[in-house]
């Protein structure tokens, strides 16, 4: 298989049609088509089906998809390494974050780490947790910092991290917000905000609620922990979130409950298979371990 027919494949996916990807891949609209049927073909997958003009992915071509982006990310990576090579300089240290935890955790503790590091160099990305053990196991990133049990790749290295209480967030003036702690048998008395079906947030309110036997029922879902939070503050409902994602909005328009029964988060440092601990990874672990301690102090445990 050539690099040519993913990068076609690519064009395709985001431009979602023959025409379109020929223009930017400057080929002839024939040789495009002739360069996704012979990948269909090599691959025995049928990628595409079409709807209204278009060209959509089957759900053999989303997989295929997130599989050949990561491949193409890592070959456009390339130059910058060989650059950092001829250059002698320091390799970027490549981080990953749930968005949860970006903004709450990872920035602050890159602002200390580059206060000790000045020379160092680094990138950032926000994932779900549906990509970031994808694409750790892809060694695209260096350090990702996630929840726990995201990772079915046998080769990705995880190390435990922190956990913290679950807390129940509720609007300034709720109802709830009058109770010492609360229960999921109180939230269902009220609208309940949760993240989609899937996502682990998800799995541990499911698994919330069902330890205690009361069925959850969602008035709103959505797949951002931080919209979750800010719908929240607006009065739209309840949700079940950790202390740093509350951190995101402003904390003069809700309070935090503790759950009951108590019910503990569990967060992970995830690195690619094939690891080896750098003075850089060492300082950034390092790093966000003392911004967990001073953002949440006694309300965590260091695991790791």
């Amino acid at each position: 298989m050539n690099i040519k027919k993913l990068k076609c494949f690519r064009a395709v996916v985001i431009h979602g049609s023959l025409v379109s990807a020929a223009s930017v891949m400057n080929l002839s609209q024939p040789a495009t088509s002739r360069l996704i049927s012979t990948l269909e073909d090599e691959l025995k997958l049928k990628l595409f089906k079409r709807e209204k003009r278009r060209l959509v992915l089957t759900p053999e071509g989303k997989q295929f998809y997130q599989e050949a982006e990561k491949i193409l990310a890592n070959l456009e990576d390339l130059p910058r390494i060989v650059q950092e090579i001829k250059e002698g300089g320091q390799r970027t240290l490549r981080i990953v974050a749930l968005a949860r935890l970006a903004g709450s955790l990872v920035s602050p503790a890159l602002a200390r780490f580059a206060r000790e590091h000045p020379g160092q160099r680094f990138s950032v990305d926000v994932r779900g947790h549906r990509d970031i053990e994808q694409w750790v196991a892809g060694r695209h990133y260096d350090i990702a910092v996630a929840l726990t049990k995201p990772c079915n790749h046998p080769s990705v290295i995880q190390r435990l991290f922190f956990d913290t209480d679950a807390m129940v967030m509720v609007p300034k003036g709720h109802p709830l917000e009058a109770l010492r702690s609360v229960t999921p048998a109180q939230m269902v008395k009220h609208d309940i905000i949760a993240l989609a079906p899937g996502l682990r947030p998800r799995f541990q309110m499911e698994d919330i609620f069902q330890k205690a036997g009361v069925e959850l029922s969602c008035k709103i879902e959505t797949t951002s922990t931080a919209l979750a939070c800010q719908m929240v503050v607006d009065g739209l409902g309840v949700t079940i979130i950790d202390r740093l994602a509350a951190q995101a909005v402003d904390p003069n328009r809700f309070s935090l409950r503790p759950l009951r029964p108590a019910y503990r988060l569990e967060f992970v440092l995830l690195f690619p298979p094939g690891f080896e601990e750098t003075p850089a990874t060492s300082a950034l672990v390092q790093c966000l371990r003392a911004q967990v301690v001073a953002s949440l102090g006694r309300h965590a445990t260091m695991t790791g």
